[in-house]
């Protein structure tokens, strides 16, 4: 694993992870429940549960919003605790993106509209007594402390607005307020970029008087440059995708164009050999290297180019950037948010497209179903023995490659269905015969086949997507312990059952967003909530 401080965002563990939450909440499904209603079922047994135990009743003022989660056997919020050891009810609305997703689905698929309102209320309260100089407090750093009715902001990152493959519901935030909505996407773009002319932006937002935004120039200077901010791809899609998002709401072009730049941004990092990207399309000379902080500079310069001469070796020219396989989250909503806008977002699904095509072709082992580490160029990293402690390492850490699964599974299924193209269709086939899905419950695996459907009208694949759903119904029974509301899986089961049912359209997508909390947490350090959760 890579350290704390990796933009690799600990909460993708909860997206893939097998341990589902409906049946242990005491609420079992009946086993003559048959067809889409079992898996309408189970979701609506913990919505039922969340919307009894998991409202704010802590603190001086009771409130529509949410706690993170639960204990599913004492229903006791999840706490976090500040570094002096004071515990506090946790409430981070960014990290209930996809449970409100959740929410309206069930409530389309059932005619029950308290499941809506339930989300209705509680983004409605966030979008009148949370926003702070344009910006919700919320995201990786902010939360609520539904305790003491008060925000709080990580004490080891300071009062800053992140946003990392969040992918907010700004659909129903629109729906809801259309001018705070407004408000917030474009003061979320004022803080977070820096340099209008090349882009440059930080994933820590500090909000300051509005700009020219929009109507600001824009140099295109090429990529790679040394730049103040780390462009993280899993940053940077939040804020493309947030612009797309504002563009198909007013009809205004403008911040659609924007969008697009910042997306094309990272097409421009491919290398001439492999046409592979990189995950950031900057330099940053300011960011740690070492565990102390002394060692400032690119930290694949520090830890790997003297190692590799003659080939360009920073961060944005490893592969996978961070982890041993690709993150592929921030193209999964590219992807759907091209589909999601017609003919105006073609550009996100053919570059998607062509960055798959690449990884496919110069990083995969298909005998093995393996991602290899390389440079974009092409230069295998495999079995390198890290000399140095620190951000890469730590020393005597041996880079391996990284087995191909679910979400891989997912996203070449979904590139498959939107372009076609035969070469992401033989990715698919050859993720999916070495792995074996069916006998799993993983969310990803679910959608993959939910999008195989898709394209081919086979409905094996919809059986195949059944037998996940049926799996994680029945590894939910033994679900103990700490629960947060905002897992993949309730969303999924919806998903499958209005394919079911052939009304697909009325439950929302899930566009690979996960939200996450990070903080320091007592005497432990800095620790992202995940671990609340084990």
């Amino acid at each position: 694993m890579y350290p704390a401080a990796s933009p690799v965002r600990r909460a993708f563990i909860q997206v893939s992870s097998a341990l589902a939450i409906f049946s242990a909440l005491g609420l079992p499904v009946q086993a003559e429940t048959s067809g889409p209603e079992r898996f309408i079922q189970a979701v609506q047994s913990f919505a039922d549960v969340a919307l009894e135990h998991g409202r704010d009743t802590y603190g001086p003022k009771q409130t529509p919003l949410f706690v993170d989660g639960i204990n599913v056997e004492t229903n006791e919020p999840v706490m976090w605790k500040s570094r002096d050891g004071h515990p506090w009810v946790l409430s981070d609305l960014s990290n209930q993106q996809n449970f409100f997703r959740t929410l309206v689905g069930l409530s389309a698929l059932t005619g029950e509209p308290r499941y809506k309102q339930a989300a209705v209320e509680a983004t409605r309260y966030a979008l009148t007594h949370l926003m702070e100089n344009g910006l919700l407090a919320w995201g990786g750093h902010m939360a609520y402390n539904a305790s003491e009715d008060v925000t709080f902001f990580a004490e080891d990152k300071g009062r800053v607005h992140e946003l990392k493959c969040h992918f907010p519901y700004y659909e129903l935030m629109w729906e809801i307020d259309p001018a705070a909505t407004k408000t917030l996407i474009e003061n979320i773009w004022n803080a977070h970029i820096l340099d209008w002319t090349n882009l440059d932006f930080n994933r820590h937002g500090v909000p300051h008087p509005m700009g020219a935004l929009w109507k600001s120039e824009y140099k295109n200077t090429p990529v790679f440059f040394d730049g103040k901010g780390l462009t993280f791809h899993n940053a940077g899609s939040d804020l493309f995708y947030a612009a797309a998002q504002l563009s198909k709401f007013t009809g205004d072009p403008e911040p659609m164009v924007w969008a697009k730049r910042l997306a094309h941004r990272y097409v421009e990092t491919r290398d001439p050999k492999t046409g592979i990207g990189g995950y950031q399309f900057s330099q940053c000379r300011d960011s740690w290297c070492d565990d102390v902080g002394k060692i400032r500079g690119d930290r694949a310069d520090y830890f790997f180019a003297a190692d590799f001469p003659g080939h360009h070796v920073v961060e944005g020219t490893l592969f996978p950037a961070y982890g041993s396989t690709p993150d592929v989250h921030p193209f999964v909503c590219q992807m759907l948010l091209g589909e999601e806008l017609g003919t105006s977002g073609r550009d996100f699904v053919q570059w998607t497209r062509e960055e798959l095509a690449a990884w496919g072709k110069s990083a995969y082992r298909a005998k093995d179903n393996q991602f290899i580490p390389m440079l974009t160029d092409g230069t295998s990293m495999e079995g390198y023995v890290v000399k140095k402690d620190g951000y890469f390492g730590p020393q005597g850490r041996v880079l391996t490659a990284g087995k191909a699964g679910a979400n891989d599974f997912w996203t070449y299924a979904l590139g498959w269905r939107l372009t076609d193209d035969a070469f992401l269709g033989e990715m698919v086939h050859s993720i999916r015969n070495a792995n074996a899905f069916e006998k799993g419950s993983d969310p990803a695996a679910l959608l993959g086949f939910l999008e195989l459907y898709r394209k081919t009208n086979d409905r094996a694949f919809l059986q195949s997507a059944e037998r996940v759903g049926d799996n994680i119904i029945a590894v939910g029974r033994f679900r103990k312990g700490w629960m947060k509301f905002d897992r993949v899986e309730p969303l999924a089961l919806l998903q499958l059952a209005a394919a079911l049912q052939g009304r697909t359209a009325l439950v929302p997508a899930y566009t690979g967003g996960a939200g996450f909390f990070a903080a320091a947490y007592a005497s432990l350090g800095h620790k992202y909530d995940d671990f609340l959760y084990r």
